[in-house]
């Protein structure tokens, strides 16, 4: 109800959309401008040759949050193979790399630090 008289479209409108993530964008009437703005990408690490899209964002100037929850079931080796490949993109980029809580595999770029303070 309080969503409905902010944004013109209630929660249970949004999530019928997409049941994997609540995107906000779809109930903001005023589109966003994007220009000059850091993206994040949000992707799975669910097989190896996903690791190379994980690089080729974060060659591009973009943060990733990867979940690796269903690799890490599958294939704890292929995913190890995986995050390997990538942290080598990293070092040669000098990005940042760490497994976040929930499994989720954060990958920067070289203009962005991920503070490991808890």
């Amino acid at each position: 109800m309080v969503l409905e008289r902010i944004f013109g479209k209630s929660l249970k409108d949004v999530e019928e959309e997409d049941e994997e993530y609540i995107d906000f964008n779809k109930i903001i009437e005023k589109p966003k401008n994007v220009e000059g703005k850091m993206e994040i990408k949000i992707e799975k690490l669910s097989e190896f040759r996903d690791a190379e899209k994980i690089q080729r964002e974060v060659r591009e100037g973009k943060i990733v949050l990867a979940e690796t929850e269903e690799l890490k079931e599958k294939d704890i080796g292929e995913l190890k193979r995986a995050i390997e490949r990538i942290k080598k993109t990293i070092i040669a980029i000098d990005g940042d790399i760490v497994m976040g809580p929930k499994s989720i595999l954060i990958v920067c770029p070289g203009s962005v630090v991920i503070s490991r303070r808890k």
